[in-house]
């Protein structure tokens, strides 16, 4: 879907002014003169100059463009599941990695997503599995951040390094 710049533009601003007052709120440590704030601040400056640019733009260039326009691949089913699947990945992933885990959730996810895209069923489970573990591992084991084990939490000691 295309939308027109300008509306692009304000929701980049609106973030931008969001999370620069949500930086100011965090204080700095006595000794320091910038603090936890400091870059997110910087950051929301950027999106600010970014959003008000694009504003401008679309004001500038889009006076007769349309709003909103739908591309062609809406009208195909198949095209059309391939865009849904993603968002509805991270929502069956907000919702099933407490009960079910990281790894599970993963494995279940990226096979849906494989089949989807034309993948053969058992190149699809493969993948996935081997990836899922992989990135389990990395995360776990390596960079020390604590993922939901859900289900295999008796067996997640294997599993962890």
């Amino acid at each position: 879907m295309k939308v027109h710049d300008a509306i692009i533009g304000a929701a980049v601003l609106a973030l931008g002014v969001s999370v620069s007052a949500y930086a100011h709120t965090l204080k700095p440590p006595r000794h320091l003169d910038y603090g936890p704030g400091f870059f997110p601040f910087l950051i929301g400056i950027g999106l600010c100059l970014v959003g008000s640019g694009l504003v401008f733009q679309g004001i500038r260039n889009g006076r007769n463009q349309a709003l909103f326009v739908l591309p062609e691949w809406v009208h195909s089913g198949k095209a059309a599941l391939r865009f849904w699947i993603l968002p509805a990945a991270i929502v069956f992933y907000l919702v099933a990695v407490t009960p079910l885990g990281f790894l599970l959730t993963a494995i279940l996810i990226l096979t849906t997503i494989f089949i989807i895209n034309g993948v053969a069923i058992g190149r699809s489970l493969g993948l996935a599995v081997l990836l899922s573990v992989i990135v389990n591992i990395a995360f776990a084991s390596v960079l020390h951040v604590p993922l939901a084990w859900g289900v295999l939490t008796p067996v997640s000691r294997w599993l962890i390094w």
